[in-house]
């Protein structure tokens, strides 16, 4: 490589492998920045022009090179023209039909033989997204460090990276061991993945890890309540601090969805487990992440969400406790040193809410209870 690992932007002539590699050793144990962005091919991506394309017509036509290169007698096979191809079409990032029926009418072998060069020497997205969805196929055991590899790439890569790693051995430990690495959407499509194996093992990653509190958790957060007994872990006397707070992330996610995915009413054990949670983290040290999620759960119990309250016999008590926690003082102190911090972000969030506290104890919580007040939309 190059370029110096970790360098903002890596030298055009760097493989993709090599590019992952340098930032995993610059941040380990931790989700690379901008999902590993910028690439190698930065530069040459800027300057081409795409006249709208489909996942049907570029699986259609990533499809036809396969069976074009594996028709031509193997020495005259030329590898720089099929990576060109591939850059001119742009290929899919996610499973396409198209394409996994060329890489099935090739030979097992041979393809696998494409795909590990591909994967592992090309310095084009294009090439190594083929590369990684012949891997997702037909790699094996040992291609799972290459995959994990490349899957750091997340937003990219993680699709096909979730394929290949749910069908080879130890999928559970595999998939979890990315999903550690990564973020935004390459995230979605790795939680996604784990949810899908439905295998008991993952439960206790399930209950404490997968929700961060990026928007983007809302597209997985209703599919987690189907794959590990989230109403379970939360309502034991003991649930440690890990599952009580990713309890709530995964409630303020469920609520505030915008139809990314599954909300709160579509759980069916959300009215105990919102209960449980707040038991739990009222005994818990007030700190800034919990009162975020305490605040935003307050909110969806005053209606101050994308779909009516649910008709729970128990929403008004809800209401009354998520208020009277969110006003306590031990909790409120958290507001002021959030308002004089040196994060601009933090300081509006914090005005914003104490504007709105000093409304609802002025006129006794009636207004706000009720609905009638315009609460701020960050949560």
């Amino acid at each position: 490589m190059s370029a110096s690992p970790g360098s903002t932007r890596p030298d055009p002539q760097t493989t993709f492998y090599d590019h992952a590699v340098a930032l995993a050793r610059r941040y380990p144990d931790i989700p690379l920045p901008r999902e590993g962005e910028p690439y190698p091919d930065e530069d040459r991506r800027a300057v081409r022009r795409f006249d709208g394309p489909s996942d049907d017509r570029d699986g259609a036509r990533t499809a036809q090179l396969i069976d074009d290169f594996f028709r031509t007698p193997i020495a005259q096979r030329d590898i720089a023209r099929l990576c060109r191809m591939t850059i001119e079409y742009q290929v899919p990032i996610h499973r396409a039909p198209a394409v996994v029926a060329a890489i099935g009418r090739a030979d097992r072998q041979q393809v696998l033989d494409l795909g590990r060069h591909l994967t592992r020497t090309s310095t084009d997205t294009d090439p190594t997204v083929l590369g990684m969805a012949i891997l997702a196929e037909v790699g094996t055991d040992e291609d799972i460090p290459l995959i994990r590899t490349i899957g750091l790439l997340s937003d990219t890569f993680g699709p096909l990276a979730a394929e290949a790693l749910a069908r080879l051995p130890k999928p559970t430990a595999n998939l979890i061991r990315l999903t550690d690495r990564v973020s935004g959407w390459g995230r979605v499509y790795l939680v996604e993945a784990v949810c899908g194996l439905d295998d008991p093992l993952a439960h206790p990653w399930l209950l404490r890890k997968p929700c961060d509190g990026d928007f983007l958790n809302g597209y997985f957060a209703e599919k987690i309540t189907r794959a590990a007994p989230v109403h379970e872990a939360i309502a034991a006397p003991d649930a440690d601090e890990d599952v009580v707070d990713h309890t709530g992330r995964l409630l303020s996610a469920l609520v505030w969805s915008q139809g990314t995915g599954g909300t709160i009413i579509d759980y069916r054990h959300a009215e105990q487990v919102l209960t449980d949670y707040l038991t739990h983290t009222a005994r818990l040290t007030p700190n800034l992440s919990r009162y975020r999620t305490i605040w935003s759960l307050a909110r969806f119990s005053s209606g101050h969400c994308d779909f009516p309250p649910p008709d729970w016999p128990s929403l008004d008590s809800l209401r009354t406790s998520y208020w009277s926690l969110v006003t306590t003082p031990s909790w409120l102190s958290l507001l002021d040193a959030a308002a004089n911090s040196e994060r601009e972000r933090d300081q509006q969030w914090a005005s914003d809410v104490l504007q709105e506290l000093d409304r609802h104890l002025a006129d006794g919580g009636d207004e706000i209870a009720t609905g009638r007040v315009s609460l701020p939309t960050e949560s």
